[in-house]
């Protein structure tokens, strides 16, 4: 099951808040913020890049979702994701000086954009000022590869022992399933390990395509592995590439449009600021860096950082 969303710090929530939202939280698809006759304007902290340059761009759309800490926008078919500070940077987000979303804008309203801001139901942001932040993650030279395998036991260790269950998080990491989800999961699971280790692009896509949209949520469990594998690869340079596509192919049309456009960012290599600093922490081989910096991804969700951290482990020891 995936909990896509965040939690800096406070209780894991399910849902897609991790990325930029929470699915148990009330929607706010009532349309209240459409008789609102004044805007509340609001700063943007910061932005991805790619984001950025994307809504230089005038872009007209509307909101998808509303949760408490972030809100989905269709912008023209790009999904981004307003987003509070405790969210962080990540590949779709603008991270806006707000502290809830769900009282102003709702499920349905419009939204246009301009190089210098973006209006979305009642809320106007400026963009004009906003730090630029980079989501992609650099391929990394062979001896970092190399640290990753040595640093691959304290990943597993913080998995093993934190955790949380009603995920993937054990399946993918090589436990017998216990329950109906990990059942459905572990062949898929499996084939997925093996086609990444021969490699076998056919083998992959298949079992992505197995794994995509298998959980509940806004980005199901199956998903997060994938997202996590495709980081993994991300960090591979070229020859990962068609490992990568297999796995795009393969969940496309098979999962909710929100877990599909964090899917194509992983793909691209770009990742949220908690991920940012994992890749950092093993990148300078220093353990207790990358256990601290392994929290700091589980963090996000219910299980929706252990999902996915566990889906990087299992890329990493399956990857020859």
């Amino acid at each position: 099951m995936h909990r896509l969303s965040g939690n800096c710090g406070g209780r894991r929530r399910r849902g897609a808040e991790a990325k930029g939202g929470n699915p148990h939280a009330r929607s706010a698809g009532s349309g209240r913020s459409a008789g609102m006759k004044t805007r509340a304007l609001l700063q943007a902290r910061s932005l991805n890049r790619r984001i950025g340059n994307y809504l230089r761009q005038p872009r007209a759309g509307y909101i998808l979702a509303t949760f408490d800490r972030s809100s989905y926008l269709d912008m023209d078919g790009q999904i981004v994701a307003l987003v509070t500070p405790v969210l962080l940077n990540g590949p779709l987000n603008i991270v806006v000086d707000a502290e809830t979303f769900h009282d102003r804008v709702a499920a349905g309203d419009t939204a246009t954009s301009t190089d210098r801001g973006l209006r979305a139901g009642g809320i106007e942001i400026e963009l004009a000022g906003a730090i630029v932040w980079d989501a992609a993650l650099p391929p990394w030279p062979g001896e970092h590869i190399s640290r990753l395998r040595d640093n691959l036991v304290t990943l597993r260790g913080v998995l093993e022992v934190e955790a949380p269950e009603g995920g993937l998080a054990r399946a993918a990491t090589g436990h017998v399933a216990t329950t109906a989800l990990e059942t459905r999961a572990a062949p898929a699971l499996r084939d997925l390990a093996r086609g990444l280790q021969h490699p076998d692009a056919l083998l992959v896509g298949h079992a992505a395509s197995t794994l995509a949209g298998l959980g509940p949520g806004l980005t199901p469990s199956g998903d997060d592995v994938l997202v996590g594998c495709l980081l993994t690869l991300a960090l591979y340079a070229d020859t990962a590439d068609r490992m990568r596509h297999a796995i795009v192919s393969g969940v496309r049309n098979r999962t909710t449009r929100i877990s599909m456009a964090y899917l194509e960012a992983a793909a691209r290599g770009e990742a949220s600021e908690a991920w940012h600093r994992l890749v950092d922490a093993v990148a300078e081989n220093d353990p207790d860096r990358i256990a601290a910096a392994a929290r700091g991804v589980m963090a996000f969700g219910e299980t929706s950082g252990s999902d996915m951290l566990a889906g990087f482990v299992m890329a990493a020891e399956a990857l020859p």
